[in-house]
């Protein structure tokens, strides 16, 4: 969830609280008001009709029209309550309209010269407010939406603004390659906590891209720097273990010697065409077809291999051609069919699909999944055999980031199984 949409969301309800909250309380105001108005149009109409029935006494009697009415009776000196008015809300039949409508009435109690005493009861038609108050209720609803939207749609653009410098940088950052070229960060902000950000994160970036390249080309001149000893080295051994004096015990440690500088030599070669790749020093591309290139590697791989006895299927539904280095096809290809019978054990199964987009390599091997997050990290074998330097998944992992290919691992049945789709 974007960081803005997550801001509107938490925003969302309190706002919506809040002005469900306020549109109760104002329209409880809204009713209290009526009735208030109401009750005031009643005492006033009290007050005509005692002055007028105070100074002619024919009026004492009832009326009754279609907005309001009144009612007078005579009641003892006992029941008459002078000092006090009670307002109620109640209903009354309408004869026009067959049919009970509200009223809010007054009931309240004088006196005339002759000391007779009177109960008033007037009757106000309540139609009308509440024709009223349902028209204020059904606009506030409109309102409430109305003003709603508006309000997320003004903070919607307000974030949208004020964060755009961030989003900028996020995506200066996704862009952004170690060790490649990179244009530089310009993102103006007039906000101050973003300048600091922009300020940081290009100090930090800078620094990782120095780092990189000076571990780059350290690597890069060490193993340069260590072709000539090792073949020194590599040399010496070869004629020391042709002297006529040496013994059988000393022929085996030199062999010993061999081995640990041929795995030292397959080191450095490796550190060599990574640093290549790295710097993009295969420009040379044309087109391949891994079909007739898979076939060339089996039949130099199988006769090294002969001894573990496996079973080889290869099934071609078309033919895969890509475009790419040819000495780099050839290292990809290599390096993922050589790991499916280094990591093999004997009379174990390797399975090879190849259709027209994607390359599949499969076989059998160590009873488990292998950690995917270390599968193509340098020197994170996850085996120890000897033949391994723990950079051949890492050299198919920089060759296929450099020409875009994807590669998948998983493994299912037993198989551990490696894909190549190339778009």
């Amino acid at each position: 969830m974007k960081l803005i949409h997550y801001t509107l969301r938490n925003l969302f309800v309190p706002i919506l609280v809040i002005f469900a909250a306020w549109g109760c309380v104002f329209c409880l105001m809204i009713l209290h008001e009526v009735e208030d108005e109401t009750n005031d149009s009643l005492e006033n109409y009290k007050e005509i009709i005692i002055r007028s029935a105070l100074a002619d006494s024919t009026l004492l009697k009832d009326h009754v029209d279609i907005m309001t009415r009144y009612y007078i009776r005579e009641v003892p000196e006992s029941e008459a309550k002078l000092d006090k008015d009670e307002f109620y809300d109640t209903t009354v039949y309408i004869e026009i309209k067959q049919e009970y409508e509200p009223v809010r009435a007054l009931r309240t109690y004088f006196m005339t010269k002759d000391r007779k005493f009177y109960e008033l009861t007037l009757e106000l038609s309540s139609l009308e407010q509440e024709d009223m108050i349902e028209t204020i209720i059904w606009s506030m609803a409109v309102l409430y939406i109305a003003l709603i939207s508006c309000i997320l749609f003004v903070i919607h653009r307000g974030f949208k603004k004020s964060f755009k410098p961030l989003y900028k940088l996020l995506s200066w950052l996704k862009s952004f390659q170690v060790g490649k070229y990179n244009p530089p960060l310009n993102n103006p902000t007039p906000i101050e906590e973003f300048k600091i950000l922009n300020e940081t994160v290009q100090e930090s970036v800078n620094q990782s891209d120095k780092l990189y390249n000076k571990q780059r080309h350290f690597v890069e001149n060490a193993a340069h720097e260590l072709q000539t000893p090792l073949a020194v080295c590599m040399n010496k051994l070869e004629l020391l273990s042709e002297h006529p004096d040496c013994t059988e015990d000393q022929l085996k440690e030199i062999a010993g010697l061999h081995q640990a500088l041929n795995g030292i030599i397959r080191l450095n070669k490796s550190l060599l065409l990574l640093s290549r790749i790295d710097n993009k020093q295969f420009p040379e591309t044309r087109d391949i077809c891994l079909n007739h290139l898979i076939h060339k590697i089996l039949e130099g791989i199988n006769d090294i291999y002969e001894r573990k006895a496996l079973h080889l299927r290869v099934s071609e539904k078309e033919s895969l051609v890509c475009t790419m280095n040819e000495s780099l096809a050839t290292t990809l290809i290599t390096n993922l069919i050589k790991n499916a019978y280094v990591h093999n054990y004997e009379k174990g199964d390797i399975g090879i699909t190849i259709s027209r987009r994607m390359l599949t390599i499969a076989n059998t091997g160590i009873d488990k999944t292998l950690d995917k997050e270390l599968l193509f990290a340098r020197f994170a074998s996850q085996s120890k055999q000897q033949e391994s330097t723990g950079l051949g998944l890492a050299i198919v992992k920089s060759i296929v980031d450099l020409y875009s290919i994807r590669i998948d691992y998983q493994y299912a049945n037993g198989m551990h199984t490696f894909t190549l789709l190339f778009y």
